[in-house]
C-alpha cells in the first residue's frame, strides 16, 4: 500500500514538473515574440534589475521577503512609483497579458525570464536560468535602493564612486561587478522623462546618434 501511494505520488509530481517545463517554454516563446515586436529589450533588462535591486545581503534570505531581491515586488505601490523606477509601469503592462496566460508562473520568474531573453535577442549570451521564485505581496516602502543619476546622492556620498559602492555593496557586489553591471546601460538610451537626462543635456550627442 505504502509503495503504491509513493509510486502514485511520484507519477503526479513528475507530471506536474513536465507541465511546468512546458509552460515555461511556451511562456518564453511568447516573451520572445513580445520583445521582438515591441523592441522592448532595454526596458525588460531594466525592469528585472530594478526588481532585484532591493536586495540587502545583511537582512538575509531567511528573512524573505524583507531581504528584497527578485520577488516581483516592483509591481506594487509605492515601489513602482519610486523615482528610479520611472517608466517601468510600461514594461509591466507589456508583460501583464503573458502573466494572465501563464498564471502558474510567478511574476518574479516572468520578469527575470524577460530580461534573460532580451539579452539573448539583443545578441548577448543565452543565460542559464532557474525558476521557482516566489512573489512578494507588497512593494518596498523605502526609496533609494538603486543608484542616483546625479548629485545630491540620497545616501550622502560625496562622489559617484562612493555612492555606487554603497548601493552595490549592500547587495554583495564588488567593484568588478559594478563595472560589468553598469555596462548594461549600453543596451538602451537616456530618456528625459525617466532619468531627467537626454540628448540636449550633453555636448557629445548629435541628432540621430
Amino acid at each position: 500500500m505504502g509503495n503504491t501511494l509513493c509510486s502514485l505520488f511520484n507519477r503526479s509530481a513528475c507530471a506536474q514538473e513536465f507541465q511546468m517545463k512546458e509552460s515555461l517554454e511556451a511562456c518564453k516563446k511568447e516573451i520572445r515574440t513580445l520583445i521582438d515586436t515591441t523592441n522592448s529589450h532595454p526596458i525588460m533588462v531594466r525592469l528585472a534589475w530594478h526588481d532585484s535591486g532591493t536586495y540587502d545581503k545583511d537582512v538575509g534570505i531567511e528573512n524573505w521577503p524583507k531581504c528584497g531581491g527578485a520577488n516581483g515586488s516592483i509591481r506594487f505601490s509605492p515601489e513602482i512609483e519610486h523615482g528610479a523606477n520611472a517608466g517601468l509601469q510600461g514594461a509591466l503592462d507589456l508583460l501583464k497579458p503573458i502573466k494572465e496566460q501563464f498564471s502558474e508562473i510567478s511574476w518574479a520568474d516572468i520578469i527575470q525570464m524577460a530580461s534573460a531573453e532580451a539579452v539573448h535577442l539583443a545578441g548577448g549570451p543565452q543565460i542559464p536560468m532557474k525558476y521557482g521564485r516566489l512573489d512578494a505581496e507588497a512593494g518596498f516602502d523605502k526609496e533609494g535602493n538603486l543608484p542616483s543619476a546625479q548629485k545630491p546622492f540620497h545616501d550622502g556620498a560625496k562622489g559617484p564612486e562612493k555612492h555606487l559602492r554603497n548601493i552595490f555593496g549592500r547587495m554583495g557586489f564588488s567593484d568588478k561587478d559594478i563595472v560589468a553591471l553598469s555596462g548594461a546601460h549600453t543596451l538602451g538610451r537616456a530618456h528625459k522623462d525617466r532619468s531627467g537626462l537626454g540628448k540636449e543635456s550633453t555636448k557629445m550627442t548629435e541628432e540621430g546618434a
